[in-house]
């Protein structure tokens, strides 16, 4: 390659350009984008739909089915999951990996929605759609205000939010536990039934009078003008003196009376609550903060932290504002332990190459590290790739990788020049003969990480920066090793004591090296026999390695997830949610704790992008706690079990870490499918059954939860007819009695406050005197009791039904405290084997398992695909089907390694080590490509094949051992203060290349022999011969 040639024509081009990278990279780094992990698509959506009252197979029947038949229509859909409760139906939409422009699908999955609606039964609320499930909350701010009503707290709350829009790099603002206020009508039922007025009545005459209609409009003056029809209620002391009309009894005039006489008339947060959330022990508003893609999260943090102060004192007295999560300082602290990481893997990388080359050496080839880097960094900023883990942690890996070419280069003019060659020659030369193969090798490990790149999964996502950016790395150390270390060579480097072609004599190393290759090529049947055995047994310990897929996350937070009884009223909820929170904020009992923010019937904002908040239910409330550093999280974990187990022993408490996935590290969970509760649910108790039994397991149970009560009214429609009352008169009677019904609003300035009407305190807390609920006709005739036509009985019905694309499913889930998730469905196949299913039903696989294999079936797409590209590389390099036999047939024994490096480091054989093997096979072919190219310049240097053989070998020896010796050393780090994240890949690579470099080392000497100078290169030889002669003959 004439890049080396061109850099020495041009040098003072060439260290401009390096001095440009260098201080560009440097103004580029002070100021790169930065966040905790890399953005991945979330391509969910929910939609709620409610009916207010309506039993949960009812509102499966008449909600579920016809909008999950309507959604299943979109092509791009690939699963949809209905939780049915009484009264809700939340469906989530999931579209397939691939599908990448999201707007138009969710345009599409709204316009079937509208087509669903005109089935839904009359009292129907409008659905809820949420579609922008990408944001992630940098901060959540908990604003609290004793004394202040919601509404009174909203136009200051509002105010807020404005001002932290006004930050240029704020994408959104939302509020979390807002309570939104309605105006409560209570009756005196009593009162009423003497006035002769139900319900209905009221109900219809608060309906016609609270409007605003238009009367048309008038000319006046030449100008037309319009006419407001107005009787619209603007206040309470408006609403009290609301004047209703009596019907006329026999004999008498209409009357009427006012409304304030009749009804305890208050305002009063949604009651039950719809959503809270506490801090502290109070109720508090939340405001979830997200970020613009392309900024640095430390200084929008630190802007934003600012902002609010300054907002904090334009609040009324008795606000205040508390940051309760800030994502800024976890990602100051990952990047701090990541820099750290970077800082002793350059400083190790270093030590051994100056170990091995010397320090003038070792300075010319550790000169290329920051410029790299830098470079890399500068193609990352026009990529639009953040910093972040991921990134920060290959470049991590990189750093051992990218030195290879400048050891290699350093290595090669030192012995040019040590042979006799002039240093202008020495140094154009050796980039001249190494461009190709290293740039092979580059290829080689680019390729080994792409099917990493072209997943669509949100693994493939959160990886693909990897990929990116070591690519980025190994290309932009070949071109400066190409350009700048050859120059920096020719300035600095001088001839070294050794001559690489013939290692002294006097050094026992090579002499050694050279009586063992001369030994092993003499045997060869013997090695290859021994290394078929090694590996072999190698295969052997890896089945022993548990499988696994992503560790749990390391962050100083932890969440609480807590569930009461199926059913139970959000007040219960909010007092268990208040309660913890007073104990969690409890400075002598937890000082780990250094902020916690509960929330009631909802998950708050988002605060890890993989993170899936609770659904939304009365019966559920749910905890983010953030403690002092991450070391603080298991015991605190532990302290927040014990505590909620004497407190509230009825109450299900699941406290534990975030994950790294959409599911926890652990879970497993059986799907079983058919139409029958009975059958669903016994089934589902035989695996809870399997699953209670091993050590470990917690957490166990199935998403439908026990029965609840209801409670069944039978209506009697003769008798209802012959009384002249509706099934509607009957509904509206009884709604307005318990639940309440929304009759009009009132306005408060942009704000519309429901008015609802419902029975007294005292009426609703007699359930038992259902039957004796008064119900008014309609023509206005005398009352009757409930009792009068038609029957009450309890009963009782699901708490939840949950189906997956319109069939009903029953999950069964359990967590393992002790094992990985593939480990746990091991132990438990036997047993679930034995449990027959009825036809009709099936069980799979949920949680990570189903995520993995997903993960897994990304992977074995475009791995055949990344393995073609290797060989045709190798095969225009080579123009040889024997030396690409030689390759390829080294890289199952760099296998030999992984299996006792991951049971050693105790690591599972999870996704990252899975990672990690792939990665190996394509640095470990770099031994063979050194090799392989000293080999043809010793043969071609006139020597013997056997000479040949054995001189490359003993010339490589130095820059193949220094190579992988810097990869091993440069991961160590990574491997201990890097996280459980990159552990697994860690452990597998150093464990690949210690052994599998020892291994290559007289392995690729063995096959050489046997392809190009054995009985098999003899016998391919005369074939060759006698098909060349066959042709001439027939020609």
């Amino acid at each position: 390659m004439k890049l080396t040639e061109s850099a020495f024509n041009s040098t003072r081009l060439t260290f401009f350009a390096a001095l440009l990278i260098l201080v560009s990279g440097v103004v580029a780094f002070l100021s790169f984008p930065s966040q905790e992990e890399p953005s991945t698509t979330v391509r969910d959506a929910i939609v709620i739909v409610a009916n207010p009252g309506l039993p949960a197979e009812r509102m499966e029947q008449l909600v579920a089915r016809p909008l999950e038949e309507r959604l299943r229509q979109l092509p791009e859909l690939k699963h949809v999951t209905s939780t049915v409760r009484p009264g809700t139906v939340i469906l989530q939409v999931n579209l397939r990996d691939e599908v990448r422009d999201l707007m138009p699908v969710w345009q599409r999955m709204r316009a079937k929605i509208e087509e669903a609606r005109p089935l839904f039964p009359a009292g129907t609320l409008p659905p809820q759609i949420n579609d922008d499930f990408g944001r992630v909350a940098i901060a959540s701010i908990a604003v609290t205000a004793p004394g202040f009503s919601m509404s009174e707290m909203r136009e200051p709350l509002k105010r807020l939010r404005e001002g932290i829009y006004a930050i240029k790099g704020v994408q959104g603002v939302s509020f979390h536990g807002l309570q939104d206020e309605r105006v409560y009508i209570e009756f005196d039922r009593t009162r009423l039934a003497g006035l002769g007025l139900g319900a209905n009545a009221v109900l219809q005459q608060l309906h016609q009078q609270n409007v605003v209609l238009s009367g048309g409009q008038v000319v006046l003056s030449g100008l037309n003008s319009a006419v407001v029809a107005s009787g619209e209620i603007r206040s309470l002391e408006a609403l009290r003196d609301f004047v209703l009309a009596v019907p006329a009894s026999a004999g008498t005039a209409p009357a009427t009376v006012r409304l304030g006489d009749i009804a305890q008339i208050r305002v009063l947060p949604a009651d039950p609550p719809e959503s809270a959330a506490i801090y502290r022990g109070d109720n508090a508003v939340v405001l979830g903060v997200s970020m613009r893609p392309g900024q640095n999260i430390k200084m929008l943090g630190q802007e934003l932290k600012e902002r609010v102060a300054q907002l904090e004192q334009q609040l009324p007295a008795g606000f205040s504002l508390d940051f309760v999560t800030y994502q800024a300082d976890v990602v100051e602290r990952e990047m701090g332990s990541m820099n750290r990481v970077m800082a002793e893997t350059i400083v190790i990388v270093m030590a051994v190459v100056v170990l091995f080359l010397g320090w003038r050496a070792g300075i010319i080839v550790g000169s290329i590290v920051p410029l790299t880097i830098l470079a890399t960094l500068l193609v990352m900023r026009a990529l639009s790739i953040e910093l972040h883990i991921v990134s920060m942690a290959a470049i991590i890996i990189a750093l051992g990788l990218l030195v290879d070419n400048g050891i290699v280069i350093a290595e090669d003019v030192e012995r040019r020049l040590a042979m006799g060659e002039d240093r202008r020659t020495a140094c154009i030369r050796a980039g001249q003969s190494l461009g190709i193969p290293l740039l092979t090798s580059s290829l080689v490990i680019i390729f080994a990480f792409s099917p990493f790149f072209f997943g669509n999964t949100t693994v493939n996502e959160y990886l693909r920066p990897l990929v990116i950016v070591v690519a980025l790395s190994l290309l932009s150390s070949w071109l400066l090793c190409l350009t700048v270390t050859p120059l920096l060579c020719y300035f600095f480097l001088k001839p070294g004591h050794h001559n690489a072609d013939e290692p002294p004599k006097e050094t026992g190393f090579y002499a050694g090296y050279a009586r063992v290759i001369r030994k092993v090529l003499e045997h060869k049947g013997k090695m290859l026999a021994a290394m078929t055995v090694l590996f072999i047994g190698s295969m052997v310990l890896l089945s022993r390695v548990p499988a696994g897929f992503l560790p749990p996350s390391e962050r100083p937070q932890y969440q609480v997830a807590i569930e009461l009884q199926p059913g139970s009223d959000a007040r219960r909820t909010q007092t268990v949610v208040r309660d913890l929170s007073h104990w969690l904020s409890d400075k002598k009992a937890n000082p780990e704790v250094t902020t916690s923010i509960g929330y009631v019937a909802d998950g708050g904002p988002r605060v890890v992008l993989v993170l899936s908040p609770p659904l939304p239910a009365s019966h559920v409330g749910y905890f983010t706690v953030s403690v002092q550093s991450a070391k603080d999280v298991a015991p605190m974990i532990e302290r927040t079990r014990q505590w909620m187990a004497q407190r509230y022993p009825d109450v299900r408490v699941d406290a534990k870490r975030f994950s790294r996935s959409a599911n926890d590290a652990g879970t497993v969970a059986y799907r079983i499918s058919g139409p029958d509760e009975t059958v669903l649910r016994d089934i589902g108790t035989k695996i809870e059954g399997v699953l209670r039994t091993l050590p470990g397991m917690v957490q166990v149970r199935n998403d439908w939860g026990p029965r609840v009560p209801r409670v069944d009214v039978q209506i009697d429609q003769r008798k209802a007819r012959r009384l002249g009352i509706s099934s509607e008169d009957i509904a509206t009677s009884l709604g307005a009695r318990y639940t309440g019904v929304e009759v009009s609003v009132l306005r408060d300035g942009d704000t519309l406050v429901p008015l609802v009407v419902r029975g007294s305190d005292a009426e609703r807390a007699r359930p038992e005197d259902l039957a004796n609920t008064l119900i008014h006709p309609a023509s206005g005739a005398a009352p009757v009791p409930l009792s009068a036509l038609a029957s009450v009985s309890l009963s009782s019905e699901p708490s939840a039904i949950r189906r997956r694309d319109l069939v009903r499913t029953l999950t069964v889930e359990g967590r393992s405290t002790q094992a990985t998730a593939q480990q746990i469905v091991d132990r438990a196949a036997p047993d679930i084997a034995k449990i027959t299913l009825p036809p009709g039903y099936r069980i799979e696989m949920g949680a990570e398992i189903e995520e993995a294999a997903d993960s897994n079936a990304s992977l074995k797409t475009y791995l055949p695909l990344a393995v073609v590209a290797m060989l045709l590389l190798f095969v225009w390099q080579f123009n040889s089907f024997r030396k690409l036999t030689l390759i390829v047939g080294i890289i199952p024994f760099a296998m030999i390694g992984v299996a006792p490096a991951l049971l050693l480091g105790g690591e599972p054989l999870g996704f990252m080590a899975n990672f990690g093997i792939l990665s190996l096979g394509g640095i470990i072919v770099n031994n063979a490509v050194l090799l392989l190219e000293r080999i043809e310049a010793e043969l071609a240097a006139g020597k013997p094949r056997r000479e040949a053989v054995v001189s490359a070998a003993m010339a490589r020896l130095r820059p193949i051992v220094m190579t992988k010796l810097t990869c091993v050393a440069g991961l160590i780090p990574l491997l201990l203060f890097g996280g459980s994240l990159w552990a697994g890949m860690a452990l597998t690579i150093i464990g690949g290349l210690l052994l599998g470099t020892l291994i290559t080392l007289g392995l690729v000497p063995v096959l050489y022999e046997l392809l190009f100078g054995g009985r098999l290169a003899r016998w391919l030889e005369q074939r060759r011969s006698g098909e060349a002669s066959g042709s001439i003959a027939h020609s």
